[in-house]
């Protein structure tokens, strides 16, 4: 087994590979807003609920490296989303496959947003950062978003989700367009993992989380990474509980 292939398989867990990421990345872009100000608690919420995988920053990272068990993944967003710069149309690269191999990372992430502007340089930047990912075993994850007129928009999304895969990225993170036979054909065009972001927290709260997630997963999707849905819920824990019980019915966890 490669290294990449061990990564993988920290990621993407049980007979159906999946996995369920919790993103708690949205620091640099939204600031210490609440649900992510204090990094211990969360964390220790989002795992006693079953997440399988995190998606953080390097600084995230090391705040909660004590209590991270060691089969959990770590995705490690490596571009981050300057909030305070409104200049910064795409995310700026921060670090390296290096800083990922040195705090055990199981993949690198990075976003690209189109309509935006600039994203030409960014998608260098995940070009060059495949290959030397490649060197190492570190596998990439491309979080491709269509523009924000196309947003939910399944043609969109495949053509994104289809750029991210032509460049080389071994995961995809995009939207779900919010039909099943849609998205189906979005999974079979980009023939690598794709996991579903959540997006902002919605009116319908959790009962439509939950259906998005049996949506995606009857569209052959192999996970999700939804954050704010879950820390900005109420209760983060059970949320995310309720999310593992559907990913992984034969793991399904008590109490």
């Amino acid at each position: 087994m490669t290294g990449k292939d061990r990564r993988l398989r920290r990621l993407f867990q049980g007979p159906d590979r999946r996995c369920l990421c919790v993103p708690l990345d949205h620091g640099p872009w939204l600031g210490p807003i609440r649900g992510i100000d204090r990094p211990q608690p969360i964390v220790q919420q989002v795992l006693e609920g079953g997440a399988n995988a995190l998606l953080v920053s390097p600084g995230m990272a090391r705040a909660v490296e004590p209590i991270m068990r060691p089969a959990v993944g770590l995705i490690l967003r490596v571009s981050i989303a300057l909030g305070l710069a409104p200049e910064a149309k795409q995310e700026t690269p921060v670090a390296t496959v290096e800083t990922a191999l040195r705090l055990d990372a199981d993949a690198v992430a990075v976003s690209i947003f189109f309509g935006r502007g600039e994203e030409v340089p960014t998608m260098r930047f995940l070009g060059e950062l495949a290959e030397q990912c490649n060197r190492y075993g570190m596998p990439v994850l491309a979080e491709m978003m269509p523009s924000a007129d196309d947003a939910y928009k399944a043609e969109a999304i495949a053509h994104a989700a289809r750029i991210g895969f032509e460049m080389g990225a071994d995961v995809i993170k995009t939207n779900y367009c919010g039909n099943v036979e849609a998205f189906r054909d979005v999974v079979v065009s980009s023939p690598v993992p794709i996991l579903v972001a959540g997006g902002p927290k919605k009116s319908e709260g959790e009962d439509g989380t939950l259906q998005m997630v049996r949506d995606v997963i009857e569209a052959g999707a192999a996970g999700v990474a939804i954050g704010r849905r879950v820390w900005q819920a109420e209760d983060p824990r059970g949320v995310v509980r309720a999310m593992h019980d559907l990913l992984f019915p034969s793991t399904a966890l008590c109490g």
